[in-house]
């Protein structure tokens, strides 16, 4: 938190500084090249069930420099920021069904593919330094996420319970359209319903899971609201106002809430849920192009 508070301080004394400054003003636009990272859940043999690959987004917003000398000063940066990674999870896995005489517990193994998309308005405050059409730039940035969805789905295969270990679950495809800022434990995102038989009897189960259809009454949100880090590119100048830039936005913080983050791999030998006490961090590469007036 200290680290949040001293960078967003700095950005807003620049704000007021630049009031009674000579500053230029600019606007910038370009992609997201973007990736979570985290350590990831493992099965009974060691082995790695989780993966993130990039996804593409894009940066939109405007910017505001100061310079102390002619090669050298500081820029802070507004921007609307498309972050986010393509989840994977394939392996050991159980689902709880839900009759309404009890909960009956299965094992088996859940693929999960969830394409996450995070929305933030960023704050870069960075020192940059001009050395003839290029300029070297860094800082750090604070981001306030104000989206975040996910798309995707999970196939539950080769599922048994303790009363019928000689029974498999047949294989149950659920889509995944979550809204992690506002979805409901134990939502569902849709009307539809499959039938799916479990210890002789039927179940009637949504086709379309929410982000906290597996979660208990009261649980917190998965992501945390607040997003900072470190930033470091380089850009050329095509002419006196027009560049193209490239820069790596590398993540300090916690991005995900450890009181949300449930492990799906096993639960705890009285069938509790287990919640995971990892860091799952942002990565970002952004190719921009911009203006300075």
């Amino acid at each position: 938190m200290n680290t949040i508070r001293n960078i967003a301080t700095i950005f807003f004394l620049f704000l007021f500084a630049s009031l009674n400054a000579q500053v230029k003003y600019g606007f910038k636009t370009g992609l997201n090249f973007a990736k979570m990272s985290g350590p990831s859940e493992l099965d009974n043999a060691g082995m790695s069930l989780e993966s993130w690959k990039n996804v593409v987004g894009f940066h939109i917003g405007v910017s505001f420099s100061n310079k102390f000398t002619d090669n050298f000063g500081v820029r802070g940066e507004l921007l609307y920021s498309k972050k986010g990674s393509e989840y994977k999870y394939d392996g050991q896995s159980y689902r709880f069904f839900n009759p309404s005489g009890g909960t009956v517990y299965s094992t088996g193994n859940s693929k999960y593919l969830i394409n996450i998309s995070n929305a933030y308005i960023d704050l870069p405050v960075i020192a940059f330094y001009r050395a003839g059409d290029f300029e070297f730039s860094a800082g750090g940035y604070v981001g306030v996420m104000v989206q975040s969805t996910g798309e995707g789905s999970l196939v539950y295969s080769g599922g048994k319970t303790p009363n019928n270990p000689n029974v498999t679950i047949p294989n149950t495809e659920f889509f995944l359209n979550y809204n992690y800022r506002k979805d409901d434990p134990g939502g569902a995102s849709g009307d539809e319903l499959q039938i799916v038989r479990v210890d002789n009897q039927n179940f009637e189960l949504p086709k379309s899971f929410g982000a906290y259809y597996d979660y208990p009454a009261g649980s917190s949100r998965f992501f945390n609201a607040l997003d900072y880090g470190l930033i470091g590119g380089v850009s050329y100048y095509l002419s006196s106002s027009l560049y193209l830039s490239a820069r790596v936005q590398y993540g300090l913080a916690d991005i995900s809430n450890n009181k949300a983050d449930i492990q799906k791999a096993s639960t705890a030998p009285d069938k509790s849920l287990i919640y995971r006490n990892d860091k799952d961090m942002n990565f970002v590469i952004q190719a921009s192009v911009g203006f300075s007036f």
